[in-house]
């Protein structure tokens, strides 16, 4: 259940790739006293990374940089429609649901409308991203671009790659996950996001994004991943809670470059250590970000609490969308005998 397999060849290819990516703008904070900037170019290595489809170099640039465009332009969208609570929960309401229809075999379209909907989540929600924001997660995207051109070259027979072009042609031929669940995925939000808000949490964007990445169309991959996503979020709040309370936040690059190594491997055996890994990774980054702020230290102490709201609205949603269906399917049998 907790073990894991050795990494392959093709796992410690793509874990230096993350340890490179991270290591080089995260390093450049003893030299250069510039952290949120770092910080956030990190983070474009990050999500570039993450979104990297190994496949065909014309398909790689368009479908990273394409990407990070719509992550940005979501970010944008959040922040301009600030102060205007209706059209932004309609506008969030649209974004989510498209973000519920690719499959989870669309492996990159699954991932980026997710990224997309948590990046207006996030701006939405009182995080204020700017221009400076936006150009530096921008270079950190330029810079990994090469590095995922040559991580393909690397590892050309890796067999986990992907195909945007085949999976837009899919999702357009309707192998989609239908609107129920569409619809279902951003009230799910909306409502885990306001419970988050009347409990006074400190960043109910949390909340939102746990539901946004834990809820899957697929009722027994949901119900295991909402067990592995507390599992894995509760060892990585307290580690880096430990983290952040006793080292100084220069200590977090090579801590961060030492986790990268295992990205790959958590991501293609187990969601309950990639939970672990994505928590660690991401406090600490934020940790950094936000250091002339005083750090990240109340946000981390929330991270729990907000999981648990977060998972708890999946496991409604779930249970609403089995005894629903259940009833479509009796209410169709009744038709038949009729």
């Amino acid at each position: 259940m907790f073990a894991l397999q050795a990494p392959t060849r093709f796992d410690w290819i793509r874990g230096f790739a993350f340890a490179f990516g991270l290591g080089v703008p995260l390093l450049l904070i003893y030299v250069i006293n510039a952290p949120e900037v770092l910080a956030f170019s990190a983070f474009g290595v990050w999500f570039s990374l993450l979104l990297d489809p190994r496949h065909g170099s014309k398909q790689q640039v368009l479908a990273i940089f394409g990407g990070m465009l719509l992550i940005i332009a979501a970010g944008a969208l959040g922040t301009l429609l600030d102060g205007h609570l209706g059209v932004s929960i309609a506008a969030f309401v649209v974004i989510a649901f498209l973000a519920g229809q690719p499959k989870p075999e669309h492996a990159y379209l699954s991932l980026l409308t997710k990224f997309i909907a948590g990046a207006m989540l996030i701006t939405q929600l009182g995080f204020r991203a700017d221009m400076t924001t936006a150009l530096a997660y921008l270079a950190g995207t330029l810079f990994a671009i090469p590095l995922c051109l040559l991580l393909a070259v690397a590892a050309r027979n890796d067999p986990d790659r992907w195909s945007p072009a085949n999976e837009m042609k899919r999702f357009f031929s309707g192998d989609i996950n239908g609107p129920l669940f569409g619809l279902t995925l951003p009230l799910t939000i909306v409502a885990a996001t306001a419970t988050g808000m009347a409990l006074n949490a400190e960043h109910a964007a949390w909340v939102g994004i746990t539901v946004l990445f834990v809820m899957h169309v697929n009722d027994a991959n949901s119900w295991q991943r909402l067990w592995q996503r507390i599992i894995g979020t509760t060892l990585g709040v307290a580690i880096s809670y430990l983290l952040v309370v006793w080292l100084p936040y220069t200590a977090f690059p090579p801590i961060i470059i030492l986790l990268c190594l295992f990205v790959p491997t958590c991501r293609r055996q187990s969601f309950l250590w990639f939970s672990f890994l994505i928590t660690l990774i991401v406090l600490l980054v934020i940790d950094i970000a936000l250091i002339k702020q005083g750090g990240d230290l109340s946000l981390i102490r929330w991270r729990f609490f907000d999981t648990l709201i977060g998972c708890l609205w999946v496991a409604i949603a779930l249970l609403l969308l089995r005894f629903g269906k259940r009833l479509r399917l009796s209410w169709n049998t009744q038709n038949k005998n009729q």
